[in-house]
């Protein structure tokens, strides 16, 4: 008779079956609490090592020089503060030196980067920079200034050339042009004429012709220039022709300029005429030049360019700067410059203007 018969073996065997189960249970639940445990020391581990890996990047970064937003925008604001104190303090130490040199014009430009500043008749004029007018492409090292005063370009561009030159009229007396050519002078600007600022009435200036023919004889490359007091555009005109009349076909090599500048008196035939106005004249005048197949060109001053003509409306037109000082002031282009009116050339007795051409090669 087999063991499982005998009721006391079978109920042995259930027992030891029970047993058996539960160590396996407990075996597979003590495998599974030691993966557990394995997976989440193994998952510390990788988060420690990421903590660590990350602490050393800010470590890294801070001693890069790497910030933090807040202490960026701190070091920027610190930064700022002190950039615009040492502005503050050059440009007052600049005001000052421009003061005890008795530039006092030149004190309040210093001022106002963003303005054209001008004076006229003991009061000053500002003129926010039109973004609407081509600038002045020259840097303030492109041009220098020789030993004996005279300006030349120093500039990188190899198409640019400038030529020396002067502006002559009876002022002048008897020029030996032959001396002024030998003193390295290309270009001769001559008055043709005038208008009375009273009367209104023309006038030639009186070495006119004589000039022309010799400066023309010498070799130099000769230009125009009439001093208008026209009060509207039937006078521009009439100016403008009775230069062409005067030329009489003569071969002109260098523009043909209407010289444009107010009279401080109350006296005077355009005092009282507005920027419209005389950017119509000025208009009128170097249309009939055009015309009659000559380059015009607008002379004046800064305040001529700044506060009586509209120089938006006239950028078609070439502009012969006169401007006594050093860098140029003036922003807009110009294609003539004359930076002195008391040089000294051979050939003349007394005080001469002094002008350059900025042309293309």
């Amino acid at each position: 008779m087999k063991n499982t018969d005998n009721p006391k073996n079978y109920s042995k065997m259930v027992k030891n079956t029970k047993i058996l189960i539960s160590v396996i249970f407990l075996s597979l639940v003590s495998v599974f609490s030691l993966s557990t445990c394995i997976a989440l020391l193994l998952s510390n581990a990788a988060t420690k090592r990421q903590a660590d890996a990350s602490q050393s990047e800010l470590d890294a970064l801070e001693s890069e020089g790497y910030y933090t937003t807040a202490q960026a925008q701190q070091l920027m604001d610190q930064a700022v503060s002190e950039a615009m104190k040492q502005a503050g303090d050059e440009l007052r130490n600049e005001f000052r030196k421009r003061l005890e040199a008795g530039d006092k014009l030149g004190a309040i430009r210093s001022i106002f980067p963003d303005d054209i500043v001008t004076e006229y008749a003991g009061q000053y004029f500002f003129k926010p920079i039109d973004p609407n007018v081509a600038r002045n492409p020259f840097s303030p090292e492109d041009f220098v200034v020789g030993d004996d005063g005279s300006i030349s370009y120093a500039g990188m561009d190899a198409n640019i050339l400038v030529t020396r030159g002067i502006d002559v009229s009876r002022s002048q007396g008897d020029i030996d042009f032959n001396k002024v050519k030998e003193a390295g002078i290309d270009f001769v600007m001559i008055r043709a004429g005038l208008r009375g600022s009273a009367e209104g009435q023309l006038l030639e200036d009186d070495y006119f012709k004589t000039n022309l023919a010799k400066a023309q004889k010498a070799g130099l490359e000769v230009g125009v220039y009439f001093y208008s007091q026209a009060i509207d555009t039937t006078e521009a005109a009439e100016e403008a022709q009775f230069v062409i009349d005067l030329l009489n076909g003569a071969d002109i090599t260098y523009p043909i300029a209407i010289d444009l500048e107010q009279i401080s008196s109350s006296e005077a035939r355009t005092s009282k005429l507005s920027p419209q106005l005389y950017s119509e004249i000025a208009n009128a005048f170097c249309q009939k030049i055009d015309e009659a197949g000559y380059r015009p060109m607008i002379q004046g001053g800064i305040r001529t360019f700044s506060e009586l003509l509209d120089i938006e409306d006239l950028q078609k037109y070439p502009v012969w700067i006169v401007y006594h000082g050093f860098p140029q002031y003036y922003p807009y282009e110009f294609g003539m410059w004359q930076y002195s009116k008391s040089g000294h050339i051979d050939g003349i007795e007394g005080d001469v203007s002094l002008d350059i051409y900025i042309g293309t090669k």
